[in-house]
């Protein structure tokens, strides 16, 4: 059954919504990784005094290290992604990959992918009437189209069919907005969980220097290491705000 223009703009309307959770997600994951640098500096200057009356680390503290080290590890291939898109838009002479080829793709999956890239095709697009900014962006949204269809992921194809405006007939609108609200609310709780991380609390309370305090102690007793006098903290703290 075809969709009514209340229904495709639903969809849109979720479209748009994911679209823009995503750039505030990209955007925090940068900003979460400057706090949590900010965080290691704090506890690499505070450890050097006493890095020799040490004897033997915490049980706990590999694991710390370890978990520390993913988390970074994560952030820096989100900045590695965002950086590849950048080149991306700015390369006027960019060569697209060949076509996926998905042999047990549903029809609609193939119906939609093949309207995608007419819209959104590097070669077709000199011949549309767009601007730099729409062209950057249906370039970078014909690379995901084609990497969501290799991985047979259809919910997330269909995001990028509605932002060109290309719609999916064959799958009711409530299953079709399902799909985009599971994603959107996916974006969400990973943007509410960095709001609750030790790093974004670092960050975002820059004035409330006992709270700060607090968590140089909390990290430094997870990683089980020597902790030093408020007063020290503190010190280093209101150091750290004027350079």
């Amino acid at each position: 059954m075809p969709l009514s223009k209340r229904q495709k703009r639903r969809l849109l309307e979720v479209s748009k919504m994911i679209e823009s959770s995503i750039v505030v997600k990209d955007d925090m994951e940068e900003i979460q990784l400057e706090y949590a640098q900010e965080i290691d500096e704090i506890i690499d200057q505070l450890s050097k005094p006493v890095e020799k009356q040490k004897e033997l680390p915490s049980p706990d503290s590999g694991d710390s290290d370890v978990v520390q080290r993913k988390t970074l590890n994560n952030i820096n291939k989100a900045r590695e992604f965002r950086k590849r898109n950048k080149q991306i838009r700015e390369a006027r002479n960019y060569q697209p990959p060949p076509p996926p080829q998905v042999e047990d793709a549903p029809d609609w999956a193939k119906k939609l992918w093949k309207s995608i890239a007419k819209k959104c095709h590097p070669d077709r697009l000199s011949f549309l009437e767009l601007s730099a900014i729409q062209i950057a962006r249906r370039q970078i949204w014909f690379l995901e189209a084609k990497s969501l269809y290799e991985q047979r992921s259809w919910p997330k194809l269909i995001h990028i069919g509605v932002q060109v405006d290309e719609y999916v007939e064959e799958v009711s609108h409530k299953e079709q907005l399902g799909w985009l609200n599971a994603e959107y609310n996916g974006i969400s709780n990973n943007i509410q969980g960095m709001q609750n991380s030790l790093a974004w609390k670092w960050g975002t309370n820059w004035e409330n220097i006992d709270l700060r305090i607090n968590i140089v102690i909390a990290v430094l007793n997870h990683k089980g290491m020597q902790v030093p006098s408020r007063q020290e903290i503190t010190e280093l703290l209101l150091k750290l705000e004027v350079d």
